[in-house]
C-alpha cells in the first residue's frame, strides 16, 4: 500500500506545474503541523520532532526558492512571512505549545488559497516569477515525504 501511494505521489510531483507543486508543499506543511499538534497532545515527542522537522524543511525550501530579483516586493514579503512561520513552528516545538503551530497553520492556509487560485488559472506566470527557475520543488534535491 505504501509503495503504491509513494509512486502516485512521485508521478503527481513529476507531472504538476510549478504552481501546483507549491500548492502540494503548502498542503504537506499544514499536514505536518497538524501531526505535530497531535503528537504534542499525546506527548509523543519523537513523532512531534519528526513532523516539525518535515514542516521546517519545507518552509526552508520554499524560502530558498524565492527569486528576489524577479519576484520583487512580493518575494521579499513572502521571505519575511516564511521567516515568521519558521519562528512560530520552532516556538511551538520547543515550548510544546499548540497555539504557535496553529498560527502557522492559519497563515499557511491563507497562502495556500492564493496559490490554489493561481494553480487553477491558465496564466500563472506572475506566481512563477516568485521562484527561481530550476529551483522549484522536486528538482532532485528535495522530496516531500508524508
Amino acid at each position: 500500500m505504501y509503495k503504491r501511494s509513494n509512486t502516485y505521489q512521485e508521478i503527481a510531483v513529476q507531472t504538476s506545474s510549478p504552481t501546483k507543486l507549491v500548492v502540494m508543499l503548502y498542503e504537506g506543511t499544514i499536514l505536518f503541523l497538524q501531526q505535530s499538534i497531535s503528537a504534542i497532545e499525546s506527548n509523543d515527542l519523537d513523532r512531534k520532532r519528526q513532523a516539525v522537522d518535515r514542516a521546517v524543511a519545507v518552509i526552508q525550501h520554499l524560502q530558498s526558492t524565492l527569486d528576489m530579483n524577479r519576484g520583487g516586493e512580493v518575494a521579499a514579503e513572502l521571505d519575511k512571512l516564511y521567516s515568521y512561520i519558521h519562528s512560530k513552528i520552532l516556538e511551538g516545538s520547543t515550548q510544546l505549545q499548540i497555539a504557535p503551530l496553529e498560527e502557522a497553520i492559519k497563515l499557511l492556509t491563507v497562502l495556500l488559497s492564493g496559490w490554489e487560485e493561481a494553480a487553477k488559472g491558465k496564466n500563472n506566470t506572475r506566481f512563477q516569477r516568485l521562484c527561481s527557475p530550476g529551483r522549484l520543488p522536486n528538482t532532485g534535491r528535495f522530496r516531500l515525504h508524508v
